[in-house]
């Protein structure tokens, strides 16, 4: 009789034990976006700058404790400007330092909040970034945003929370690869 108290006992505690922790750092590596679209041999020259404020990756509310602040392995910008950069050249342009178009990424937010209680959680997530083209006298900005927010059980896991930003990352890549807008003005 006093076997089954104790069974009890040490699942919950394996169990409590394995929501405590939390990751040191997550890891970013967005797919490649596919673009749609075919444009002509054009040089661009890209850069890329981090205008956020605050530079962690994901803020971990548990209850009245204060957040746990998590902060990304790679960092964001030059992931975003790469995947840029790739997506660019499958389309046909040449990406260099010196380009007759300019487009400068400004990464204005990225991250996640979760809100972690002892039996579920809740996170939302956010990514907001300006392209700002150049081209002669002209200029174009656009301002791309994606989010997404998902719930479950016990805590969230942090490949669940690094695959929510690789999602979002994905997305604000394909927007703005596949933008008809953004590439008539490059042309």
């Amino acid at each position: 009789m006093t076997r089954i108290p104790a069974l009890i006992a040490l699942f919950l505690t394996t169990l409590l034990a394995g929501c405590a922790s939390q990751p040191e750092a997550l890891v970013l590596a967005p797919l490649s976006p596919q673009p749609q679209l075919q444009a002509p041999p054009q040089s661009i020259a890209l850069t890329s700058e981090d205008q956020r404020t605050a530079h962690y990756l994901a803020r971990i509310q548990r209850g009245g404790n204060p957040a746990e602040l998590v902060p990304a392995t790679t960092d964001p910008r030059q992931l975003l400007e790469q995947g840029l950069a790739d997506g660019l050249g499958r389309m046909g342009y040449r990406t260099g330092a010196a380009g007759t178009v300019t487009l400068s990424l400004k990464l204005e937010q990225l991250g996640i909040d979760v809100d972690q209680s002892l039996f579920k959680h809740s996170a939302d997530s956010n990514l907001v970034a300006r392209i700002v083209a150049q081209k002669g006298d002209k200029t174009l900005v656009k301002r791309y945003q994606t989010k997404g927010n998902f719930k479950g059980p016990f805590k969230a896991e942090p490949a669940r929370i690094e695959q929510e930003m690789n999602d979002r990352m994905a997305q604000l890549l394909d927007a703005i690869l596949n933008d008809a807008e953004l590439h008539q003005f490059i042309q």
